[in-house]
């Protein structure tokens, strides 16, 4: 599952079950008389000894599968997002084995816009979508962010498109603004010239008319 909520990074550990050579002070040992030390398995004993039951070992089986597909599915969370991506969190569930694992688990992930330049953003969301449908199977926490970074990202094409439209109008603006002195002296001569012509032309129908 992906989050769209930061969270710092978190690493667990598993303290090793320390062996019974080292576990005190031979001084200690030696005052200890064997029958009272207390008798404990480690989970190595328990599966070496056989005392799981067919279902428990069906069980323990069936978190080992769980386990596989919910890290490969939030590492492919954290792969497809980049620096936008946290680190993975999970869920874990103790096995009859003893052994903790993970049920499930997220990953965080940046979806705020980049200020001031729609582009980053456009860029940043396709990322946003690309780390959130990377699964095989999504889940509907998955799709919930990627539909949220496709309308941001929409928004942002939005303003991108407002930002080139006024760009094109100054510029158009510029271009088109009004003639020089020059200019018009050659537009007002032209003007002139044109309609000297037209009178010559249509006195001349005149005339014929009525030649």
């Amino acid at each position: 599952m992906i989050s769209a909520v930061s969270a710092p990074i978190m690493t667990i550990m598993r303290p090793s079950v320390p062996s019974g050579s080292d576990r005190a002070t031979p001084s200690v040992e030696s005052k200890t008389p064997p029958s009272t030390k207390p008798q404990t398995l480690s989970v190595s004993d328990v599966q070496l000894s056989g005392q799981l039951t067919e279902e428990e070992k069906a069980v323990v089986e069936q978190l080992k599968t769980i386990d596989q597909e919910v890290r490969a599915h939030e590492q492919a969370h954290k792969n497809a997002g980049g620096q936008f991506a946290g680190s993975a969190s999970f869920g874990y569930q103790a096995g009859p084995d003893g052994k903790r694992y993970a049920v499930s688990g997220e990953v965080p992930i940046d979806i705020a816009p980049v200020e001031g330049d729609p582009e980053a953003t456009i860029a940043k969301m396709n990322t946003v979508t690309a780390a959130a449908l990377a699964p095989a199977k999504p889940s509907g926490q998955d799709r919930q962010v990627a539909a949220q970074a496709a309308s941001m990202r929409a928004e942002a094409q939005a303003e991108l498109a407002r930002q080139t439209r006024t760009e094109l109008s100054g510029e158009e603006g510029q271009a088109s603004g009004p003639p020089n002195s020059d200019t018009k002296s050659a537009l007002e001569a032209y003007v002139i010239g044109s309609g000297s012509e037209n009178s010559k032309k249509m006195s001349g129908s005149i005339l014929d008319f009525f030649s």
